[in-house]
């Protein structure tokens, strides 16, 4: 299918299902509503039917010497949920990923996956507060701000993890323990990783008198098929433990800070690492319908001395591929420093704006910089500059009605130094535009 015409279509959705659900509420006594909305009204209480369907338009350029490259991402999902007993849930979700006119070929699985399982578990547990719960099976992951673990919603597809997830919740607090295998997109119908596994223990707890809510957490990560600094086979071991506290401050101000700590080996290689994030942000006006700015500063460490069998790298584990929205380029938070500086404004009901500044340094120029998919972006051993670039980006959402979202935006990246000196000079364009159903 062409690109115009796969636009064409996805256009024709959002504003056929708009203009049904604006008739739906102008006349509630019409008779008649769309498919899904009457699918879903048909079923029991006990049994809840769901629909997300969206549209991505994006446009690349300056990323990996290809020029040009603008195609069409759809995806549509269905779920099912079954309350079987009070202490028993049933959920599904099936999803159908699609991507049109994308140049290179074969389009990765991260991008089109036609007609897949991506959710399918049970969970055991009844009551609100002081209860215990167990899921089982294939489920998402995301915990704290999605720095370190998460499920992507941005990418067309995105991984999730078949696992088993213990939870005991109170009003104030909350524990988890997991242990899963990673279910990564792939041709075919998707299967566990058997060598790669994600284990954990994930702690939050909530301090009303103080404004605060602290997290504590150890992350396991386990990969069978890794290679050492002298590409010698071997398996990963790390772990990866760490400590979150998010809260108020007086005026209007909010911080969030983050540290983690890394030790382990990779195949031979020892590794010891760290990361960090310290964020700070005022809400202007002194409420909640004002502007909110902040500053924030992420660092992770990189490799002093490639070859020494030593790793000072920090190993990436699941985060979301797109947790800021306007990034040009996915750069992983691996040998990185990275200062922001940000708004963003929930205007009215319907308009949302977000606009963000940064600007990218190596940590150490002897190591690369790195994507979240642990490509090596750029490399230049010994550069003379570590500044690597800047980036700017906005993105606009409109709610056009209670079920219809569009999305516009754009980001640059202008390249510094270091990416000169690497060979990756060329500005990199990314503006994309969203359509979004979900009932």
């Amino acid at each position: 299918m062409s690109i115009r015409a796969s636009i064409a279509i996805g256009v024709l959705c959002a504003l056929t299902l708009a203009a049904e659900e604006a008739t739906e509420a102008d006349s509630p006594d019409i008779g008649w509503d769309s498919a899904p909305r009457r699918l879903t009204s048909a079923t029991p209480d006990w049994w809840k039917l769901g629909v997300e369907i969206r549209g991505r338009l994006d446009t690349s350029t300056g990323i990996e010497r290809i020029g040009r490259d603008t195609y069409y991402l759809h995806r549509l999902r269905l779920n099912s949920s079954i309350t079987w007993r009070p202490w028993l849930k049933l959920f599904v979700q099936v999803q159908d990923a699609r991507a049109a006119d994308y140049d290179r070929r074969p389009v990765p699985a991260t991008m089109q996956d036609p007609f897949d399982l991506r959710q399918a578990f049970a969970e055991f547990g009844k009551g609100e507060e002081n209860r215990w719960t167990l899921r089982l099976g294939r489920q998402p992951l995301v915990f704290g701000d999605a720095r370190l673990v998460s499920t992507s919603n941005w990418g067309n597809v995105g991984p999730t993890y078949d696992a088993a997830r213990l939870t005991r919740s109170t009003n104030r607090s909350r524990l988890d323990l997991f242990s899963s295998l990673v279910v990564m997109p792939r041709d075919g119908f998707n299967k566990p990783r058997a060598d790669r596994k994600l284990s954990g223990v994930y702690g939050n707890r909530q301090l009303p008198r103080m404004g605060l809510t602290v997290d504590v957490y150890t992350f396991w990560k386990s990969n069978l098929r890794s290679v050492d600094e002298g590409f010698h086979p071997g398996h990963l071991d790390v772990l990866t433990s760490g400590m979150r506290a998010a809260g108020k401050l007086p005026s209007g101000f909010d911080y969030n800070v983050e540290a983690a700590v890394q030790r382990g080996h990779v195949a031979a290689d020892r590794l010891s690492a760290w990361t960090g994030h310290c964020e700070i942000g005022k809400r202007l006006r002194g409420t909640q319908q004002g502007p909110r700015v902040w500053l924030e500063h992420n660092y992770a460490t990189g490799d002093r001395n490639l070859g020494d069998g030593r790793r000072q790298a920090f190993e990436q584990l699941y985060p979301t591929p797109w947790s800021v929205v306007g990034r040009a380029v996915d750069f992983a938070s691996r040998n990185l420093h990275e200062p922001v500086m940000g708004m963003e404004w929930q205007l009215n009901r319907r308009w949302k704006f977000r606009g963000t500044a940064r600007a990218f340094w190596v940590a150490d120029t002897h190591d690369a910089l790195y994507t979240l998919s642990g490509a090596v972006y750029a490399r230049r051993v010994g550069a003379a500059s570590s500044r690597a670039g800047e980036e700017a980006g906005a993105w606009a959402i409109y709610q056009l009605t209670r079920r219809v979202q569009l999305w516009a935006g754009y980001a640059r990246l202008f390249s510094g130094p270091f990416l000169k000196e690497a060979g990756r000079g060329n500005q990199v364009h990314y503006p994309f535009a969203v359509w979004s159903y979900t009932l």
